[in-house]
């Protein structure tokens, strides 16, 4: 759900969940939640709609839920193929909150720095801009103005935008290409990038775990993820898997051509030698993605931070000094000559 979804919508399935555990009437129960609703918000439409579905009684409520858009359909692949509607939402509840994106842990170590470099040149176009300006006026006091400003050989409008377009380029690549490997291909991702095979493993086994432990066989869980899971790069994944679980192949072979981390794949060899059972398999495996990302995210943080700030001081300090010494210059030039 979105981070401005209406807070209503953000506890509907909770309080699903706690009418069903009571044995209330769903419809009525519903009825109750959107009379706190007092204004007429395009949730409560919905909601009305659905209720309206539920006195016809034709569906089932997860199919209700599906139909206006309260279940996606992962969610709703989740309730359908459950033991039963309560155990369902509750296995849908537990990955709500999830999300292997680190878009949000780039902005201060990559983006930032990386914004302060596009500025610097572009500052850095502007100022040429006024300087060439200058140059007009001054060389009619003293030909040879150059010569007394010293001016940097760099201060070229090729350098300023040849620097200003391979530094938004570089950062147009990060992050572009971050999303796109992250939803598209995150194979490519993991081979260079540990830790969001770790972020993913944290969803992704958490996920399996919750339906293993919901009666879902291995196979079948297989094949629902390959239809409906959230990050399509990883939808072929699961196809394979399951057809690998079908001819009885070993799994990690599976993990390994993914580029998931030796650490995973280890534990899921050792399993499949020990025969322990999936369910057990997974849930130690989100606890080690748990653990391994929290140590690993940190350490990649402070290095992002390290490297790129690294880089943006130096052009700024490098460029931004120049600028004030040519500053001063031009200041004692006209001051010299006029």
């Amino acid at each position: 759900m979105s981070m401005f979804a209406d807070p209503y919508e953000q506890f509907l399935l909770d309080y699903l969940v706690t009418k069903l555990e009571n044995g209330s009437n769903t419809r009525r129960a519903l009825l109750l939640y959107s009379e706190q609703i007092t204004r007429e918000t395009n949730f409560k439409k919905r909601l009305m709609a659905a209720i309206k579905d539920m006195e016809i009684g034709k569906h089932k409520l997860e199919a209700i839920l599906h139909k206006h858009k309260f279940l996606n359909s992962f969610q709703f692949s989740l309730v359908v193929n459950s033991t039963n509607t309560l155990d369902g939402l509750k296995l849908v509840l537990s990955f709500k909150k999830a999300n292997s994106n680190l878009m949000l842990k780039m902005i201060n170590p990559i983006f930032v720095p990386l914004s302060i470099v596009i500025g610097t040149f572009y500052g850095l176009i502007l100022y040429l801009d006024m300087l060439q300006k200058d140059l007009v006026q001054l060389r009619k006091l003293n030909p040879d103005v150059e010569q007394f400003l010293g001016i940097p050989k760099y201060f070229t409008y090729d350098f300023a935008y040849v620097g200003l377009g391979i530094s938004i380029f570089v950062t147009a690549f990060i992050f572009f290409g971050y999303l796109y490997t992250e939803k598209y291909k995150p194979a490519w991702l993991y081979k260079v990038f540990k830790t969001q095979a770790f972020s993913d493993g944290r969803f992704m086994f958490r996920i399996l775990n919750g339906m293993l432990s919901a009666g879902i066989s291995f196979h079948k869980t297989s094949l629902i993820l390959s239809k409906d899971y959230f990050k399509e790069g990883l939808r072929p994944f699961f196809k394979e898997l399951a057809e690998m679980i079908n001819k009885n192949k070993k799994l990690f072979i599976m993990f390994e051509k993914y580029n998931f981390p030796a650490i995973i794949t280890a534990d899921i060899k050792l399993s499949e030698l020990s025969k322990t059972s999936f369910s057990e398999v997974t849930k130690a495996l989100y606890q080690t993605c748990d653990t391994m990302y929290e140590k690993n995210i940190n350490y990649m943080v402070l290095q992002w931070k390290f490297m790129f700030w690294m880089i943006a001081m130096l052009v700024t300090v490098i460029i931004g000094s120049d600028v004030i010494n040519l500053v001063i210059s031009t200041f004692t030039f006209k001051t010299l000559y006029q």
